[in-house]
């Protein structure tokens, strides 16, 4: 039974576990994005810094690539982490991830990540992405001495009175 990801950390930041394919593409996308937007801003301010000429500003144009290239860190940390989790889902380790730095592989090993069905069941990585939704913990423990209902309870019992004899 698996967890509901909640939250930034758990969406892009974490390499246990396992990622379905659905769940793969959707966060990739969101990435891709995100990513997009920087680059769209990145262009924007390098072209406003540029004089009438459109000769960029070359010592501000540095700047804004070195800035615009520490945000895409993040982006690329998590990237590697979904890939991580979706590698653990197929049943295989993380470490087949280093097969993205070699060029022409690259592109066949990111169309076998989208395609390949994962594991049925839970693997030595976790529980199956597909499965049933594990049902939430109870807030407190049974009371074993409760009852379900009172409908045994006698009802003709009087209070007692407040006097003393």
């Amino acid at each position: 039974m698996h967890q509901i990801d909640n939250g930034i950390k758990e969406n892009f930041f974490r390499w246990r576990g396992r990622l379905n394919r659905l769940r793969f593409l959707k966060r990739l996308l969101v990435l891709f994005g995100v990513s997009l937007v920087l680059y769209i801003l990145m262009v924007l301010l390098v072209v406003l810094m540029s004089d009438h000429a459109m000769q960029p500003n070359e010592s501000a144009a540095e700047g804004v690539f070195g800035f615009f290239t520490l945000l895409c860190i993040p982006i690329t940390v998590s990237s590697y982490m979904l890939m991580i989790r979706r590698l653990h889902d197929i049943g295989l380790s993380g470490f087949f991830v280093l097969l993205s730095f070699i060029p022409i592989v690259s592109l066949g090993f990111m169309l076998y990540i989208f395609f390949k069905q994962g594991t049925a069941g839970d693997n030595q990585y976790g529980a199956d992405p597909l499965g049933e939704i594990a049902p939430a913990a109870p807030a407190e423990p049974e009371n074993p001495y409760a009852r379900a209902t009172y409908a045994d309870t006698p009802t003709d019992i009087k209070p007692p009175s407040d006097r003393q004899d």
